[in-house]
């Protein structure tokens, strides 16, 4: 096309000088070739730009966290602009902020540099903080950049146990123990008469299970718990595992005797065991012994390993006929207090 009006304006061209030539309308036509002179150097020639401040194309970006919960009010916000925007002083980074239930509010405008990352600090308030930005240069602005969250938390994890309840006996060797707390808290349960631990979880609706074992009688049970946002809380609980009684069981050498012809000693043997049925060693028994004709007898020992104490006592004097009664008073620092006794018959 270009070289097609070359050719028409070289031939109107030389026209022109050929009727200027012959003496014919040579201005007209001079004035029409210089035109046409003009406005083909124009069409011919390199375009040059025009300046102006496009908007920018692309949305910065904010380094999500690894998790979104902290215990610390001021973080560092860690942003991307595009390189394209890089040492551009009029451009700006805008840092948008909606709170639960609120629309997004512009914080703070950062200056652009010359590096393509930008370490902005930034104050959480208590709660959920949902965190966007954008880029700007005079008044044209970005799309928003997709929303990173924080959750500042502060306060420690409220532990409530659900079952068993404190104070509460356990008939089975572990103890279930079922509650609720605030959701992802890592749980950790400890019976220091044992030194057994366990550790779980909270799931999603904040309830959570833990399985400890127990040894006989009471124990105090600790519950700690961390929360996500490193927030750490603690309760206990009192448990006792099996009966809260011990079992006592009193024996005599003999349970009818002659008084005539009686032995020269009788003796009672205690068997005490814990509420799991185990011998309970160092528990102190207090025997009393009432015999027909004779005044009561008394004496008190302590179970051994075995957990049996035994009382032998000589029968000296003059026995009546009748009813007698053996009885043992069993104490201890953790089971308390239990008793047994056994029915004697004095006979001719």
């Amino acid at each position: 096309m270009l070289r097609t009006l070359l050719a028409l304006g070289v031939a109107i061209l030389a026209g022109g000088v050929l009727l200027a030539a012959s003496g014919g309308v040579g201005p007209t036509l001079a004035a029409l070739a210089g035109g046409f002179t003009t406005a083909f150097n124009r069409l011919v020639a390199t375009p040059v730009p025009t300046s102006t401040d496009l908007p920018p194309t692309d949305s910065p970006r904010i380094a999500p966290p690894d998790q979104p919960y902290t215990r610390t009010a001021t973080i560092d916000l860690n942003v991307s602009v595009p390189s394209a925007i890089l040492g551009d002083p009029k451009a700006r980074v805008r840092i948008y902020l909606a709170l639960q239930g609120l629309e997004a509010a512009p914080i703070v405008d950062v200056a652009v540099g010359t590096t393509s990352r930008i370490v902005v600090p930034f104050q959480l308030t208590a709660g959920r903080n949902d965190i966007s930005a954008t880029l700007f240069r005079g008044d044209q602005e970005s799309e928003h950049s997709p929303i990173v969250t924080w959750i500042l938390d502060v306060e420690p994890p409220k532990i409530t146990i659900t079952s068993p309840k404190d104070g509460a006996s356990v008939d089975t060797p572990d103890a279930t123990i079922k509650g609720t707390t605030q959701a992802g808290t890592t749980l950790v349960a400890r019976n220091p008469a044992n030194n057994a631990s366990i550790t779980t979880v909270a799931a999603r609706d904040g309830t959570f299970e833990l399985s400890l074992p127990l040894v006989p009688g009471g124990q105090e049970i600790v519950i700690g718990g961390t929360d996500p946002a490193g927030n750490q809380g603690q309760t206990t609980l009192t448990l006792k595992q099996g009966s809260t009684d011990m079992r006592v069981q009193l024996r005599a050498s003999l349970y009818q005797i002659s008084v005539a012809h009686h032995p020269s000693s009788l003796q009672l043997t205690v068997l005490v065991t814990d509420p799991s049925r185990k011998p309970l060693a160092g528990a102190r028994a207090f025997f009393t012994l009432q015999i027909p004709g004779l005044a009561p007898i008394s004496n008190e020992l302590f179970t051994g390993v075995d957990g049996r104490a035994i009382f032998t006592t000589p029968l000296v004097g003059r026995l009546s006929r009748g009813g007698g009664v053996g009885t043992v008073l069993v104490t201890h620092d953790v089971y308390g207090e239990s008793t047994d006794r056994v029915s004697l018959t004095f006979v001719k």
